[in-house]
């Protein structure tokens, strides 16, 4: 009503000619012009201001969570392996490894196994501000040191990840030789390829291309394993809408040094990969012929009836330790699974960390 009442008298101010106006009208108009302008500009503007730009400081106890933390972990093994997923002396190498060998480098206030304890946490299941409350950090340090950790696990990554040599894929795995169903019918195995998808978070323009047919948006990650369940190849980033063999294509022309078998040798694949050389593949489904593969379909149903389903039922058997190990990997790194909303790169790079 105060504001109507300003309004109606400056308009009624402004309506006659200025030049008209004695000294006293004069002042009032300038004088109601400044208080409606700091009613209606100045004030809303502090007001947002104080609101959403002027914070105060966010309260931090300057690390004694994570000092109350690393005393008892130094105390309590399962203490180490609840919280931390690894053990004590495990923990030490990783540390040691990350600093001398891939730039990690401590601060004044935050060492490398704090750094390092952030990364873990934030990979497993707790979010920044629950992993800052906790180790009494506030969120620029929390980010600040999971980007730091994850550039130096990248590389640790990258160097164990190891693509095998020429004269490795040559060699006949020891754990292939001591199995009597795959060894010698399966003597060209050199390991196992699958895709598998993880759910990532993209803005509005991009989930047409991570849109997968799970009805999410995710990428396609491609990897190769060995009988030991260890990664020996990884092809990261395929948007979620890439079928396998388009993965597959997208590999093997854009990367120079993609590990083909020689000849005689091979991955076991699924029917999402064509049966080609280098690339052993299991006995399709035809029109006049039912042909079972997956391992479920064997075990609660009956023995094999044929000679296909037969080596189906120890191709999947064998091709099994790709699932095995990506099962493995998921359950390990939780954040895998609900990623929080980072650019698409960081999530890519999470992903290679992580393996």
């Amino acid at each position: 009503m105060f504001i109507n009442l300003q309004a109606f008298r400056i308009c009624q101010l402004r309506s006659q000619n200025i030049q008209t106006l004695s000294y006293e009208e004069r002042i009032e108009l300038w004088n109601l012009e400044n208080e409606q302008f700091e009613e209606l500009i100045i004030q809303p503007t502090l007001s947002y201001y104080d609101r959403y730009f002027h914070r105060a400081p966010a309260r931090t106890d300057g690390g004694l969570g994570w000092r109350n933390m690393w005393s008892r972990l130094q105390e309590d093994d399962a203490a180490c392996l609840q919280l931390l997923r690894m053990s004590l002396p495990c923990f030490r190498t990783l540390c040691n490894m990350l600093q001398t060998n891939y730039g990690l480098k401590p601060t004044s206030n935050v060492s490398i196994e704090e750094s390092v304890a952030i990364f873990l946490r934030i990979s497993g299941t707790m979010k920044f501000r629950d992993v800052g409350l906790r180790f009494g950090r506030n969120q620029e340090t929390v980010k600040r040191k999971f980007k730091e950790v994850l550039k130096a696990t990248e590389l640790l990554a990258c160097d164990y990840i190891r693509t095998p040599t020429r004269q490795e894929l040559y060699r006949i795995p020891e754990r292939l030789q001591v199995h009597p169903k795959y060894y010698p019918f399966f003597s060209g195995f050199v390991g196992a390829m699958d895709g598998t998808h993880v759910c990532v978070k993209v803005p509005p323009e991009l989930q047409g291309m991570y849109w997968n047919r799970h009805d999410n948006a995710s990428l396609n990650i491609m990897a190769i394993c060995d009988l030991n369940m260890l990664f020996t190849y990884i092809w990261n980033g395929a948007p979620g809408s890439c079928h396998d063999t388009a993965v597959l294509t997208m590999a093997q022309e854009s990367d120079p040094e993609f590990p083909l078998p020689p000849m005689e040798k091979y991955y076991v694949v699924d029917l999402g990969y064509p049966n080609r050389q280098g690339f052993l593949a299991p006995y399709k489904l035809s029109r006049n012929n039912i042909v079972r593969y997956h391992m479920s379909q064997f075990n609660y149903g009956l023995a094999p009836r044929n000679k296909e389903e037969l080596f189906n039922r120890y191709h999947a058997s064998l091709r099994s330790v790709i699932e095995r190990t990506f099962g493995v990997w998921k359950k390990k790194w939780r954040i895998l699974c609900d990623f929080p909303r980072y650019n698409i790169n960081i999530q890519q790079r999470v992903v290679m960390a992580t393996m």
